[in-house]
């Protein structure tokens, strides 16, 4: 919908028109049903849902009412076929913390604690309970601009929160400018830490 309509556009219509809406979800759903037929005969174990969701767009009231059946419906077809699923979340979380469990997918991607997002890592592990966390080093801690300390303490609190359901990466992925010896430093720690 956002790329036909645009965000704004999206969101009055959400309220202005609800059954045009409906109409619009109703064949956006049946058009992705030949891709979901695809994806669940292939050989792939694990699907991420590549949402990019964020709480600015996607509030606990659009959330709950118009992506989570959604979500489930696919993440059900999708464990049917002996997939694992995860979502990603790379914006903005904090309205959505409590209701990250609503959907039965396995994990949740790029969830992004301070300093570049707005949760932190505690919150994080509240809000996904038993799912697995990908990623969640904030990409910022990799800048020069960061100190080292400061990365290798996110390592080592994200390693003791979620070891074992997680699989370490950077949220969401290394700045132009970061500094590659800061990966090889984490890779390091982290066959320390486990």
């Amino acid at each position: 919908m956002i790329s036909h309509m645009g965000v704004e556009r999206t969101l009055l219509a959400l309220y202005d028109d609800p059954k045009a809406i409906a109409h619009y979800v109703e064949v956006a759903t049946e058009a992705d049903d030949r891709i979901y037929d695809i994806v669940c005969a292939c050989p792939v174990r694990i699907v991420n849902l590549g949402e990019n969701i964020d709480a600015h767009m996607d509030p606990p009231s659009i959330w709950r009412k118009h992506l989570i059946p959604y979500y489930e419906m696919r993440t059900q077809q999708l464990h049917a076929a002996g997939k694992r699923v995860h979502i990603h979340v790379d914006g903005a979380m904090k309205p959505l913390i409590p209701y990250l469990r609503d959907c039965s997918w396995d994990g949740i991607e790029a969830a992004t604690p301070l300093p570049q997002g707005d949760v932190t890592m505690e919150e994080i592990k509240q809000g996904l309970g038993d799912l697995v966390l990908l990623d969640g080093i904030p990409a910022l801690l990799f800048l020069p601009s960061f100190p080292v300390r400061q990365l290798v303490d996110c390592v080592k609190r994200l390693v003791e929160l979620f070891y074992p359901r997680l699989v370490l990466g950077i949220s969401d992925e290394i700045p132009p400018d970061g500094d590659i010896e800061r990966v090889r430093l984490v890779g390091e720690l982290v066959q320390d830490l486990v």
